[in-house]
């Protein structure tokens, strides 16, 4: 019978060894995460309609976005291609990339207007030119003015809010 209890009670501290080797973490694992969802109850609803109950979250006042200072014209064989199509007022970084074959330039003007408000200089193929021009509010013509290129299409229309 002494036997027996000792064999026993060596299977049962091997097996208390074995399980609590098998519980160590093991490096480079994760433990794994039970989460249980709980779900809303009639007591734990509250009801906003009921005076003295709390007063919901209010929404936060509409964002108004800074609108984007910089402008990029890509001229080309007969075209003018605006980054976008809208900027903000104020100081504004107009930039004209030729990405054409032929030289081009660019002239600012308010839309109607011949009136120049900034003038690049002309610039030859894969080169560019920045200029910071100040612009309200309003629609403004962008132009290529060497000979016949504003008629074959070298114009455009920037927005200014």
């Amino acid at each position: 019978m002494r036997a027996l209890c000792a064999v026993l009670a060596f299977l049962l501290v091997a097996g208390l060894c074995a399980d609590s080797t098998a519980a160590r973490k093991r490096p480079g694992k994760r433990a794994k995460v039970q989460r249980v969802a709980k779900r809303a109850t009639a007591e734990s609803l509250v009801d906003l309609t009921l005076p003295g109950s709390p007063t919901p979250p209010q929404d936060p006042p509409p964002n108004n976005p800074t609108l984007p200072t910089f402008v990029s014209v890509a001229a080309k064989e007969f075209s003018l291609t605006l980054s976008r199509p809208l900027v903000g007022a104020g100081d504004v970084r107009v930039e004209l990339r030729n990405v054409g074959e032929d030289p081009h330039n660019l002239v600012v003007s308010p839309e109607g207007t011949h009136t120049p408000l900034a003038s690049f200089s002309t610039v030859g193929p894969g080169l560019y030119e920045r200029r910071t021009v100040g612009l309200a509010t309003g629609r403004y013509q962008l132009w290529c003015s060497l000979e016949s290129h504003e008629t074959l299409g070298m114009s455009v229309t920037l927005r200014v809010e």
